[in-house]
């Protein structure tokens, strides 16, 4: 997890680094038009990292084995992502609709996302914010399986606390996807951005909303010539 932390603080770095360099060299991007993209992420999953809220750090708490804290079963997993963004619409402030796949390496939860986002350019095109909402549908659990529910053979109790201590309830298989990204243009075709993505339904289908945030680093890669 440690790792974590100094690989995000690493990347984020770069981030701001490349620009910098790049215009030293006399190598920084002009803005030019802005075409459909598609992208390649490795994000941790389940960070415990909210920039909008009181979660703001990546260690998880310590319990004693055998204990998990309700919502973080899946939290210290890594997800790879597949990104597709359109080209600009010329409406509502110039959206790019986008997909998403998520799919987490350790058999936890995955995502499938659709959505838009919101593109603004920095230092002549060189660095770019964005901030988007979408709406996704898991393939996990709206709730796990009660491992003490009465009646249930000790084989059923056994297969159930498995699920218990890795799975998260979600409340939900349709959740909100509000997200943001920082991206460095690295030529003409390729970027590099750093993504939070947001995973929750605000309690609007079940009490029960533990929500997920993933923080990881995109390549992308822009279609045309």
């Amino acid at each position: 997890m440690i790792g974590w932390n100094f690989g995000v603080l690493g990347a984020s770095l770069a981030l701001v680094s490349i620009p910098a360099m790049a215009q030293e060299a006399g190598t920084v991007p002009q803005p030019t038009r802005e075409r459909a993209e598609v992208a390649l992420g490795v994000l941790r999953h389940g960070a415990d990292f909210h920039p909008l809220g009181s979660k703001l750090v990546f260690n998880l708490p310590q319990l004693p084995p055998g204990q998990v804290y309700d919502g973080m079963e899946e939290n210290g997993t890594t997800d790879v992502q597949l990104l597709y963004r359109s080209m600009p619409l010329r409406f509502l402030l110039k959206p790019r609709l986008t997909g998403k796949l998520q799919i987490n390496t350790d058999g936890r939860t995955s995502f499938a996302s659709a959505g838009a986002e919101w593109r603004q350019h920095f230092l002549r095109g060189a660095v770019y914010v964005q901030g988007g909402m979408g709406l996704t549908v898991i393939d996990g659990y709206r709730f796990t399986p009660d491992p003490f529910a009465p009646g249930i053979s000790p084989m059923e109790a056994r297969s159930r606390y498995v699920v218990y201590q890795r799975r998260t309830s979600f409340g939900s298989k349709v959740l909100f996807n509000p997200n943001a990204s920082i991206g460095v243009r690295l030529g003409t075709r390729w970027s590099a951005e750093l993504a939070w993505e947001h995973y929750s339904h605000h309690s609007l289908f079940s009490a029960q909303n533990p929500g997920i945030d993933n923080v990881g680093i995109r390549l992308v890669r822009r279609f045309g010539h």
